[in-house]
């Protein structure tokens, strides 16, 4: 190949560290026309790769971009490629072939000390931009056919594959099916004490303080009472529907505030009934709880599930015996108005020593979330879900949360189901969980095992 038909950008990086930033840069880059060299999407298994990257470097490179972070800086891949590049540049007579990518700040190695680095460290978009110019004034060849086309292909290379042909998907949404058709807003008695009336905790239901009041689906019993020890009395009311699309303005509730009221009533709801079940809270993060069950609370063994359409069984809490520690599978959850009324679940993993106390290392809990659950395929996420839902439910097709003495919410189980127009081909399956060994690993994502035996 001559001189003349160099027309590559080749990108020299830290192989994995910096491959986020070479997939985003190297599609930037092929979409304006350049022909982009990068290992991440030019090597394939049983490829000769250094010869490939030797090729293509002294070959067919116009430039070099050398992305710069300290630790990159110092593989020995990457000190290898910044001196074929210095030789090579030698030999073009081109004293910019080489153009450092300055990702963070760096010691530059002195084959590349004297060279004026783009700055991508406070935002990429700006460093594209500068780049890009410097492309244009080089005058670097556009235009290639096929690139984009090329760089698609190997950044889809393993991936699963689409089918044109619908798929019923489960939700993490209950739709709720009832609710209260008046919000009240309730206050102190005047002589008692505000602090402990703004306190939700000292309230029987669910309750949101403003002003120098709450917001609630409850107004006080025969007795004047909202709590055990708690007078209050009912100030007014409106229809939840009205609330929530309107606000309460004579209170100064705009509608967002109104859903956000909505959602935190729902969710003390939803924390009321777990705990009605015996379950235990932890805190993550946002402040949200997430509700688990331990070894006496929670069902042993594996939880059949049945609504007709959804079956199937799965664990709920286990043990790990490579890891010594005990797993829960738990639920947090928001009550939403749009687009529809429905309480949102997200599901988080808790671990325990004895199978009783949480974890409260949140390091520990994050790297043990990390690598117990990276073999979990979305189908088992939604198994455990409907596993879990069928027993808080206790095999009804409903759950109800008290929010007031003669008030609920009620949620339809199992979670709503939509139709996806394509249905992914997943690839070749995960090995079996060790953890988990009474689930067949070829079952984890296949129902029709279970539909064969109705």
């Amino acid at each position: 190949m001559s001189e003349a038909e160099r027309r590559g950008l080749f990108i020299s990086h830290a192989t994995p560290e910096d491959n986020h930033f070479v997939r985003w840069l190297g599609a930037k880059l092929t979409a304006m026309g350049y022909e982009v060299w990068a290992d991440v999407m030019c090597l394939s298994g049983g490829d000769d790769w250094s010869r490939k990257l030797e090729d293509a470097l002294r070959n067919r490179a116009a430039k070099v971009l050398l992305v710069c972070t300290p630790s990159g800086l110092e593989k020995q891949g990457v000190r290898n490629e910044i001196q074929m590049a210095s030789d090579t540049a030698r030999k073009l007579g081109d004293k910019t072939f080489i153009v450092p990518l300055r990702l963070e700040q760096y010691d530059a190695p002195f084959l590349v000390a004297q060279t004026q680095y783009i700055n991508f460290k406070g935002s990429w978009a700006k460093g594209l931009a500068e780049l890009s110019e410097l492309l244009r004034d080089m005058q670097i060849p556009r235009g290639t056919p096929g690139a984009m086309e090329a760089w698609l292909d190997a950044q889809s290379a393993g991936a699963d594959k689409l089918l044109e042909r619908s798929e019923p998907l489960v939700s993490n949404w209950l739709q709720v099916a009832r609710q209260p058709e008046t919000i009240h807003f309730c206050e102190s008695p005047v002589g008692a004490p505000l602090e402990p009336f703004l306190n939700r905790l000292n309230h029987k239901f669910p309750a949101v303080p403003h002003r120098a009041g709450v917001i609630t689906f409850a107004v006080p019993d025969e007795d004047g009472r909202l709590g055990a020890a708690l007078p209050g009395k009912h100030v007014a009311s409106m229809p939840t529907q009205e609330f929530l699309q309107a606000g309460w303005p004579a209170l100064g509730i705009e509608p967002y505030q109104a859903k956000r009221i909505y959602s935190d009533l729902g969710s003390q709801a939803f924390d009321g009934f777990c705990q009605g079940r015996g379950l235990k809270g932890v805190v993550g993060s946002g402040r949200r709880v997430s509700w688990w069950a331990d070894l006496k609370t929670a069902p042993a063994g594996q939880v059949r599930f049945d609504w007709g359409f959804r079956r199937g069984s799965r664990q709920v809490a286990g043990q790990s015996g490579k890891r010594g520690v005990h797993w829960h599978y738990a639920l947090n959850a928001q009550l939403r108005a749009s687009p529809l009324w429905h309480l949102r679940l997200s599901p988080r993993l808790v671990f325990s020593t004895n199978g009783m106390d949480a974890i409260d290392d949140v390091k520990r809990s994050h790297a043990l979330r990390r690598s117990f659950a990276k073999g979990w395929r979305n189908a088992r996420w939604r198994d455990m879900l409907c596993a879990q839902l069928w027993w808080l439910a206790e095999g009804r097709s409903e759950i109800r949360l008290p929010v007031a003495s003669d008030e609920v919410i009620t949620l339809i189980v199992p979670p709503m189901q939509f139709s996806c127009p394509v249905t992914v081909l997943e690839g070749t399956e995960l090995p079996a969980d060790e953890d988990d060994p009474d689930i067949p690993s070829d079952t984890w994502g296949d129902e029709q095992s279970e539909e064969a035996d109705a």
